[in-house]
């Protein structure tokens, strides 16, 4: 009996220390790899890993805004308001003398410069940053688009690894790992997916904003491209018709009496 009473008092000691010691920590919320012994998994968290680097500094708007703003003549520490006001009045400055500018997103993105009465280097300058700046930014929030969408599909992927940790994994303490780093897999996914996704439509906005700052007007850009196509175009001849002959007065009906 005094046994017993030993052997229970050394249990409870056990489960008492055990419940006392800190949780697991995360190799990958760390930054590290982790790596389980079993390929499906480590497949899984050396992806997440790669994704987790990608997206910690994600920039999408910044970059843009900043070659924009010293276009303009502003520091590339400029808020997003005072570049595109900036770029506004710089655009209403260079229409004075006819010049103008087109936004086309159609096919390839693209600004068109109609140049004013004066030959401009500052507004050719300034049509190619802002141009630059609209490429950029199209192509960047796409990439980001792209990498939002990785993190959803390793998402996916999630459940059918937790099923099988149990059958995967007999060490217990590997098991517990495993389970850690899936926890925290989770965490980095979401974090990557909303970054990504959020960059993506902070870049696409700027696009907007830009473009609607220093753009003239598509209808304006039609009539524009509508009357230089005229006056390319020489003058269609007009068909006169076949010669033949004039036609004749119609003859009169013949009464018939019987």
């Amino acid at each position: 009996m005094r046994q017993l009473t030993r052997a229970l008092a050394v249990i409870a000691l056990v489960v008492s220390h055990a419940a006392c010691l800190p949780p697991q920590k995360s190799q990958l919320l760390e930054g590290q790899k982790y790596t389980s012994g079993q390929e499906k998994y480590d497949t899984f968290f050396a992806s997440v890993a790669e994704l987790r680097a990608r997206t910690e500094n994600l920039e999408g708007e910044r970059p843009l805004r900043s070659k924009v703003a010293l276009a303009v003549g502003l520091t590339d520490s400029a808020k997003l308001t005072e570049t595109i006001e900036a770029a506004k009045e710089r655009s209403n400055e260079l229409k004075k003398d006819g010049g103008r500018f087109y936004v086309v997103v159609a096919t390839e993105p693209k600004l068109i410069l109609k140049k004013g009465s004066e030959e401009s280097k500052s507004a050719t300058e300034f049509a190619s940053a802002v141009e630059g700046a609209i490429k950029a930014g199209i192509q960047r929030s796409n990439e980001l688009e792209t990498i939002a969408k990785e993190a959803a599909d390793l998402e996916q992927a999630l459940p059918g690894l937790e099923q099988d940790v149990e059958t995967s994994f007999p060490d217990a303490a590997q098991r517990d790992q495993v389970k850690v780093e899936l926890d925290a897999s989770k965490e980095i996914l979401e974090l990557a997916k909303l970054r990504a996704g959020t960059e993506s439509g902070q870049a696409l906005r700027f696009v907007v904003l830009l473009a609607s700052a220093v753009d003239s007007g598509a209808a304006e850009l039609l009539a524009m491209e509508a009357s230089q196509k005229k006056e390319k175009d020489p003058p269609k001849p007009k068909w006169a018709g076949k010669p033949g002959k004039p036609a004749g007065k119609p003859k009169p009906k013949q009464d018939f009496d019987p």
